[in-house]
């Protein structure tokens, strides 16, 4: 079974996470539209084999999407994978319409035309956005998805929002719940004193990429609006990079938050720091089904994290739930936790116990049933 892992960027987030996780299991090689990136460090240090898509990006544009397509259907072209596995939006769209008509090694066990599997890690169409341009999203995943041999969903939420808008049958589309192995976590003084973070503060961490929908300029807005004598024990750490940095150093400044906000750039593994943080607070837009709940419910942390995509499914009774683009919400429910420690312990206890039911192991032996099922198709 020869299978392609196509995404658009190859930096750490979770989505990069998952295509590793599956093509290291696999044996897969793996294709992404930048060649500097972790996701393409990992690969090759597990000695997976990448290829560079240089025309492959996330903001629209005519001519590099027309390149892209191109490049993709080149590589199946060459490689002749029997399943080409499609991640993210803009490669999800591309790669569905470059892949049509195109077959597998005549050397495969399987034979006949490349099939077509496509994983949404959370809808682009679900973002917030105006209608006209929600619905020219909507009608580019309608038409790729007539290309599709099968979508897999993180999470049951986006699954229902393919079913309601009719993007796919219901008998090509399944919910698999990401899940991780076991993490090496240093304790609190070891990962305190690695990144360099107070050891007399209330610790609130997050884990993100620096795009608009991690909503990390929202968690700025919730520190200026939490009351002075609260703020006076807290630290708040970020860890990550991304090119929203200048606009939320700018937000740090206007506020006047630098001696409370530390954003501490790009850190290798950084899940193994978790038990730095006292709090983890996710602040998104959107999510599907996010790697950084996971392993802070695995670290055993209380949770705070908006009401998104499949946060809820991943959270259950490990953290609260606030509204997104609420800073107002997202500030009370910090407050509400320093000022309820018993709240805090319960949470975290929480976290202990769900942190079994996301098993890598699970979510990669559902993703190998469906290649078989629809290999076996027919033809």
């Amino acid at each position: 079974m020869k299978i392609l892992y196509i995404i658009t960027q190859a930096d750490g987030g979770g989505a990069q996470k998952y295509v590793l996780g599956l093509a290291r299991h696999f044996g897969g090689s793996i294709a992404a539209g930048s060649e500097a990136g972790q996701l393409f460090d990992d690969a090759r240090n597990l000695q997976i084999t990448t290829y560079n898509l240089p025309h492959l990006k996330r903001a629209l544009s005519p001519l590099n999407d027309f390149l892209a397509a191109w490049e993709i259907r080149r590589l199946i072209e060459r490689e002749k994978p029997d399943i080409v596995h499609l991640n993210s939006s803009k490669a999800g769209v591309l790669g569905s319409f470059a892949a049509v008509g195109l077959s597998a090694s005549r050397g495969s066990a399987f034979g006949g035309k490349t099939k077509v599997v496509f994983t949404a890690h959370g809808f682009i169409f679900n973002e917030p956005m105006g209608a006209a341009k929600r619905n020219f999203f909507l009608a580019l995943e309608k038409m790729a998805s007539n290309y599709r041999d099968y979508i897999i969903t993180v999470s049951e939420a986006d699954k229902q929002s393919a079913l309601a808008n009719k993007l796919i049958s219901p008998d090509k589309i399944s919910t698999i719940h990401n899940g991780i192995g076991q993490i090496q976590f240093l304790n609190k003084q070891e990962a305190r004193r690695s990144l360099k973070i107070a050891d007399d503060k209330i610790i609130i961490g997050t884990v993100a990429n620096f795009y608009k929908t991690k909503g990390l300029d929202v968690l700025v807005e919730a520190a200026a609006k939490i009351d002075e004598q609260i703020i006076s024990k807290l630290q708040i750490v970020i860890l990550g990079d991304g090119a929203e940095r200048k606009n939320l150093e700018l937000g740090i400044r206007n506020y006047g938050l630098e001696k409370y906000i530390k954003l501490l750039g790009e850190i290798r593994d950084a899940s193994k720091y978790l038990k730095a943080f006292d709090i983890f607070v996710l602040p998104s837009r959107k999510e599907g089904f996010p790697y950084a709940i996971l392993e802070a419910i695995q670290a055993g942390l209380p949770i705070i994290a908006t009401n998104v995509g499949g946060v809820p499914e991943a959270l259950g009774g490990a953290g609260m739930l606030v509204k997104s683009e609420d800073p107002g919400a997202l500030a009370g429910g910090i407050s509400f936790l320093i000022n309820n420690p018993e709240k805090m312990r319960e949470l975290s206890q929480n976290s202990l116990e769900r942190s079994n039911l996301f098993d890598e192991q699970k979510m990669l032996e559902d993703t190998e049933k469906i290649y078989q099922h629809i290999l076996k198709a027919p033809r």
